[in-house]
């Protein structure tokens, strides 16, 4: 995962993710010569605690929250505020690439994955499959969201590559033209 980081402009995940985790979203020291991709949480409310990780000042961090929100004040985030209820994601990808964004690894959760998912907001998709089984009925998916039971709504994907990594095994996928 962090030689797949390192190979990015910026890292986004939900605030889910945050809360639950606390990650730091950086690179490994042994890949010391990378610098640490830019942090992106899609935090429509503001809820990101003011001691996480992502807030260390070891990398830029973007919290994209809601318009209506009001933040207060949050130290090592610049603040981008698009969309009501939930993220507008294109207008976000815009504006994070007029300043100079131009690629996201999304490590998001379901809801974040599904919403890049559905909105085919992605130009490559990359699933890892570890070496341990978490199981139970309350694990999370890849994607969740609404999904589909239509033949013809399903997303199509296309095989690109796999490679072993560690234990385990890195799937790369692309959208199928089919």
């Amino acid at each position: 995962m962090h030689l797949l980081r390192s190979k990015y402009d910026a890292i986004l995940v939900g605030i889910g993710t945050i809360i639950e985790d606390n990650p730091a979203l950086t690179v490994d020291s042994k890949y010391e010569s990378t610098l640490n991709p830019i942090r992106i949480v899609l935090d429509t409310k503001c809820r990101t605690p003011k001691n996480a990780r992502i807030l260390d000042g070891k990398s830029k961090t973007i919290l994209a929250i809601g318009e209506g929100t009001e933040p207060g004040p949050i130290q090592n985030a610049e603040i981008i505020k698009c969309g009501t209820d939930e993220i507008d994601l294109p207008r976000l990808l815009k504006e994070l690439s007029n300043k100079g964004v131009k690629t996201i690894l999304v490590e998001g959760g379901e809801t974040v994955m599904w919403s890049f998912l559905k909105n085919e907001l992605f130009d490559e998709f990359n699933i890892f499959i570890s070496s341990m089984i978490i199981g139970g009925k309350m694990t999370p998916t890849i994607a969740g969201g609404d999904g589909t039971l239509k033949l013809d709504d399903l997303l199509k994907l296309k095989l690109d590559d796999a490679q072993t990594l560690g234990d385990g095994i890195l799937l790369t996928y692309s959208k199928s033209n089919n």
